[in-house]
């Protein structure tokens, strides 16, 4: 347990649920490491930067104030040093690099730093066609500078550790003297009731694909292998697949695909929700589809979408290659498909359809998974241990 005089501010760079938005990854990331830490005994504050707050509370369509949950506090980024002196948390926790030209060390103040995504590569594969030299080149001095101010680290996912390493090694850091951590993405379980599925109670079997399309991420050859099942009524799909406000809907390849298959009869296309929306939404589903071609980032992805699914029960079709892999692997919470490989889809999804008792085994095993992995309280053991040798 962390002591209760142990405050930690968390500075998210990107929209939290108390903030009653939809949210994105950074987001959750930084709301599930509260929560845990909260369930560890820490008094814990979320930071998120006042200009995106306002931004993205008008790209939504409001004009009224946003909501402000207890625990969550808008800042403007050139008063989060300040507002640090001013309030002396024992541990600041930075999601990502973002807020680092905002900071600058304090004493008797602990900086960790959340090695949550590989920014690098989303950055190469958000730029199609040459090199994104200047881009990458800000973005590695921004990065080698927050390891500069860190004391401690955490790294969200075991892949991601020798890309972590060979990141300390750039900046000069010497990882004999300095605490680093795994510590997996984690959500709040919600499970309602039983895990029935949608033959338990005489209706479809719901397939969903929900969750952020990002432009480094392509969604590959299931959506041939699911319209082949779209015209029988013991099927149907869900897509809740806003486009992320880093990215045009006209650029990405996989829009020409999401169109055809909103068009069919069984499908029910969803607009973004808030967080709770969304939990609820998930908690109704029997198969989370988030399959996409490989590339270098998808490798070291800890993949949002599938830790929130399983965290509410959800089984998730899933490609072999990502963080997340391993865990569906070892639970048998889903299926690991290869994405291009139409044949064994199309064998995946039709025994997913013809085996109820099978789907509700799986459905069982994510709740274990979950449990066993995603709750917070339970996640963030690593990043507790170092705390309180501190």
């Amino acid at each position: 347990m962390v002591s209760s005089e142990n405050r930690v501010f968390i500075i998210s760079n990107d929209i939290v649920p108390s903030l009653g938005m939809p949210v994105a990854a950074p987001g959750l990331r930084a709301f599930g490491l509260a929560e845990g830490l909260r369930a560890n005994g820490a008094r814990v504050k979320t930071l998120v930067v006042k200009g995106f707050v306002d931004r993205q509370w008008m790209r939504f369509g409001k004009s009224v104030p946003h909501p402000m949950g207890p625990d969550t506090e808008v800042v403007g980024g050139w008063r989060l040093s300040r507002y640090l002196r001013t309030h002396a948390p024992a541990t600041v926790i930075i999601i990502n690099s973002n807020q680092v030209d905002n900071l600058g060390p304090i004493p008797g103040i602990k900086y960790v730093l959340d090695f949550f995504a590989p920014k690098m590569l989303e950055m190469l594969y958000h730029h199609s066609g040459e090199y994104p030299e200047k881009e990458i080149s800000e973005l590695r001095q921004r990065k080698i500078r927050a390891i500069k101010l860190a004391d401690g680290f955490i790294v969200n996912g075991a892949k991601k550790v020798p890309y972590f390493l060979g990141w300390m090694l750039q900046a000069d850091r010497d990882i004999r003297e300095l605490p680093f951590e795994v510590v997996n993405m984690c959500a709040p379980l919600v499970f309602p009731g039983p895990a029935k599925t949608g033959p338990d109670a005489g209706g479809p079997v719901r397939f969903a694909v929900a969750g952020y399309l990002h432009s480094w991420s392509t969604l590959g050859s299931w959506v041939k292998v699911m319209e082949g099942h779209l015209g029988r009524s013991d099927v149907s799909l869900d897509l809740m697949v806003p486009w992320h406000w880093s990215v045009s809907e006209y650029e990405h390849t996989s829009r020409s695909d999401l169109d055809r298959l909103a068009g069919y009869g069984s499908v029910t296309t969803h607009g973004p929700m808030t967080f709770s929306n969304f939990q609820r939404f998930l908690s109704g589903i029997d198969v989370a589809i988030d399959l996409f071609e490989h590339n270098l980032e998808r490798e070291y992805a800890m993949v949002t979408r599938s830790i929130i699914a399983l965290a509410c029960g959800v089984p998730v079709l899933h490609p072999p290659f990502t963080e997340v892999s391993p865990m569906i692997a070892e639970y048998d919470a889903g299926w690991l498909v290869d994405p291009d490989d139409t044949a064994a889809l199309e064998g995946v999804i039709s025994g997913i359809i013809e085996d109820p008792d099978g789907l509700r085994r799986k459905k069982e095993n994510a709740r274990k998974l979950a449990a066993a992995v995603i709750e917070p309280e339970v996640a963030v053991e690593p990043l507790v241990r170092m705390m309180e040798a501190w």
